[in-house]
């Protein structure tokens, strides 16, 4: 069943990354290490605007892949297949592999052919995660990829209209202008 993600982003300078994680350490209740390996087929997915990632969580068995489709600037629907960590470390691995089944229809679904895709891009976020209210999750991420670190702020929402003034009143309260962060997947195919 596909979820559709609803998030605000900002860039952050390591100090206001920093700032954030001090005050917000007791908020924070998941500090985890995860790997995200970013697919394609000669860009097939990009050019659509969609995007294939496998997440491998440290000290966890199983994994994700996602097909994410943007549905506006702020949501995003997510189709994920769960899978053990030694299955998506082989791929990973092999730098690429056949699609589940499920994806592969739900591509189909929306005109594309695709079975086989293969690595574009790998990086590794530093993530810390903890719940504002039950409609709003602050996340910090610390990404590295390709030579470069970069620290992001996002704020998962049920609500968009609801979730907003929250995330304003955080990078206002830390005087962070406004820089709507690009996807992590284009950040790093950006570098390569």
């Amino acid at each position: 069943m596909p979820e559709i993600e609803k998030e605000f982003k900002n860039l952050l300078t390591k100090e206001q990354y920093e700032a954030i994680a001090g005050d917000y350490q007791s908020v924070f209740t998941k500090d985890i290490t995860q790997t995200n390996s970013y697919y394609d087929y000669e860009g097939l997915l990009q050019q659509h605007k969609m995007a294939l990632r496998i997440r491998i969580v440290e000290g966890k068995e199983t994994g994700e892949i996602t097909l994410k489709i943007p549905q506006s600037s702020l949501e995003v629907l997510e189709y994920t297949e769960v899978l053990p960590v030694d299955i998506l470390n082989a791929y990973n691995h092999d730098k690429q592999f056949t699609l589940p089944t499920s994806l592969q229809e739900t591509l189909e679904n929306k005109g594309i052919t695709l079975q086989t895709v293969n690595q574009t891009t790998l990086l590794t976020t530093h993530r810390l995660e903890g719940a504002l209210s039950e409609n709003e999750w602050l996340v910090l991420d610390e990404s590295h990829y390709n030579g470069k670190v970069d620290f992001e702020m996002e704020m998962e929402v049920r609500s968009l209209e609801l979730g907003e003034p929250i995330f304003l009143g955080i990078l206002e309260k830390y005087k962070i202008e406004r820089r709507q962060a690009e996807s992590k997947i284009k950040r790093a195919l950006s570098t390569r």
